[in-house]
Formats: structure tokens, sequence, C-alpha cells
């Protein structure tokens, strides 16, 4: 069993160890060029270290082969861990999907990696996570020197693809080109794979209220802005994926799961301009747009079926079971 973060538990030696090397990381000097002990004195304190504190996170991985059939969701379970931590540490999988014969790489918890940058250190990254230094140490083998890290417990979450002008007019050769779709957010009809109301989520197993309506569109099709109105919220939103909320004043859209983001918060937006592109972003069994309408309440923002609001849904509900 590793040593618990009380002092009574610490030999003076390890005490004096964090204590020291977290003074001497401060300054830019001290960040490291290798995570490999290179001289006898470097080598004697990596020994220690590891004696004191374990393994390093990152040396104590377990390999996980995928078999045919099994899910992102299903390993993530298997190890009680989150989705985002096996896409973070493995970037083949981040599009959602495995592979029979993948080799994954599994943490024995929740956390993501990080690699120094050149005025950065265990005191500046702690602060940035939100924990303690000497744990951040800790996970790390006590390392004084290492180039990438193991955060506990931070979540890896994918950059939002911004804006680009080149790619919102592909086939157009206008970045301003409007299309004119009647306040549907796709540039074409679709099937509904999942309706708005109760049902079973495909995730979780369980009985839940779906508050928007997910239309089957490949992966790549544009999505476009159902509305003119200013963008409330463009980035990551948790199991919504990607996603980007628009305020039209006495209603708000919004747009989950983006494969791409190409719009900013507070950037106006015309009816049909695209917002990006569709993907399996979140909590996603496959590639699909969630489309929400919202108005405001008493209580706050509610959510309205859109089916009735929309022009060009397929009648038929189809059996695939997307989130």
């Amino acid at each position: 069993m590793k040593p618990s973060w009380k002092f009574s538990l610490f030999s003076a030696t390890l005490a004096s160890m964090i204590a020291s090397t977290i003074a001497t990381l401060l300054p830019p000097s001290a960040i490291a060029t290798s995570t490999s002990p290179n001289t006898p004195v470097d080598q004697t304190n990596a020994k220690e270290a590891e004696e004191l504190c374990g393994k390093p996170t990152l040396d104590d991985l377990t390999q996980h082969k995928v078999k045919q059939g099994e899910t992102l969701e299903a390993i993530a379970k298997k190890y009680e861990l989150k989705v985002a931590t096996l896409m973070g540490l493995n970037p083949e999988v981040r599009s959602g999907e495995v592979s029979a014969g993948q080799i994954l790489s599994i943490p024995p918890l929740d956390g993501l990696t990080y690699r120094f940058k050149n005025d950065e250190n265990y005191t500046t990254v702690a602060k940035k996570y939100n924990i303690r230094a000497d744990v951040l140490f800790e996970r790390n083998g006590c390392q004084r020197k290492p180039q990438v890290v193991f955060v506990p417990g931070a979540l890896w979450k994918p950059d939002p693809v911004p804006f680009n002008a080149a790619i919102a007019s592909r086939g157009s050769g206008n970045p301003d080109v409007i299309f004119q779709t009647g306040g549907y957010p796709l540039p074409y009809g679709v099937p509904v794979t999942s309706p708005y109301g109760w049902r079973m989520n495909p995730v979780t197993a369980l009985w839940s209220f779906h508050s928007g309506i997910d239309l089957g569109a490949p992966y790549g099709t544009p999505v476009l802005a159902a509305k003119a109105g200013r963008v409330d919220y463009a980035g990551w939103g948790d199991g919504y994926g990607n996603l980007v909320e628009l305020d039209h004043g006495s209603t708000g859209t919004r747009y989950a799961h983006l494969a791409a983001i190409y719009v900013s918060q507070g950037q106006n937006v015309a009816q049909g301009q695209q917002l990006g592109i569709v993907g399996s972003t979140g909590r996603s069994t496959g590639p699909h747009l969630h489309f929400e309408i919202m108005v405001p309440s008493g209580d706050g923002w509610v959510a309205l079926d859109p089916a009735p609001y929309l022009n060009r849904i397929a009648s038929a509900i189809t059996n695939l079971p997307l989130l």
C-alpha cells in the first residue's frame, strides 16, 4: 500500500525531499529535460523516491486488448474509470470508437497526462488543476525532473476547433453564405433516431428524460443555425460533448455532440450559418446531432419538443438508440 500523505507516515528523508523539491522547482531553471536519471546521483534519488512513494502512475499502466464487440464505455466501466480518462491517455480512440485488437493503456485511477511547458513546475500545474502539489509529486513517484506527469482526478477535454473560414466555406467559395434552411439545423432531411421525452438512456441504461431530438446525420454533416442569434456558448459541454448554444432572444437552441465547432462565444450568426459538423463527442453511441429548443420560464430555461417546429424530419423513428 502506498503511504498516506500524513506526516506521521513519512520518513524525515521523504519530508525533506518533498519540501526541497517543491521549492527548487519554482524557478524555470528547475524544469526537467528528461524523465530518466542520467547520473549516479540521479539514479540513487530515483531509486530512493520509488522506494518511498511507489512507481509513478504512468509507469503502472495496465494494457487492455479490445475484444470483439467491446465499447469504450464498457471498457471504462470495467476498470471503474471515466471514458474521458481513456480518451486522454489513448488519442487513437478520441472519436469514441474502438476496434477489436486495439491495445489501450489503462491507469489505476481517473486523471490525465500533462507535459510541463518551459515555465511550469509541480506547483503551477497543481494550482491549474486545483490539487495539492505534494499529491501530484507523490503520484509521479516523487520524481524531481519529469517531462510528463499524471494529474489525478483531472479529466481530459478536447480543444474546441476555432472558426475556420476556409472550412466553413467549403463547397460554397464564400464564408458568409447563408443556407436557406427554413429553421432546420441540417442541410437535408434525416431520420429522427431518438425523440424528445422519457426513454431508456442507451449509455446509462436508466429511465431518463431526453430534452431534445437526435437527428441521425453522418459524421461531418454541416450543422446550421436554425435561427439568427448570438453564440451564448461554444466549447465542451460534458455529456453533450462539443456544444454550441445560441441565444435568439425569446428562444434558445442547442447543438450537441459536434466533431468540430466553427463559431466562438459572443459571435453573431445568421440563420443557416454553419456552426460546426456532426460528430459523436461526449456521451454518444454514434454520429448524430442532438438538437434542443429552449424557452425561458420562471424556473429558468426549459426545453420544448423540437419536432413540431422543424421541417424535413423523416416521419419514421428508427431503432438506432443514439443519445
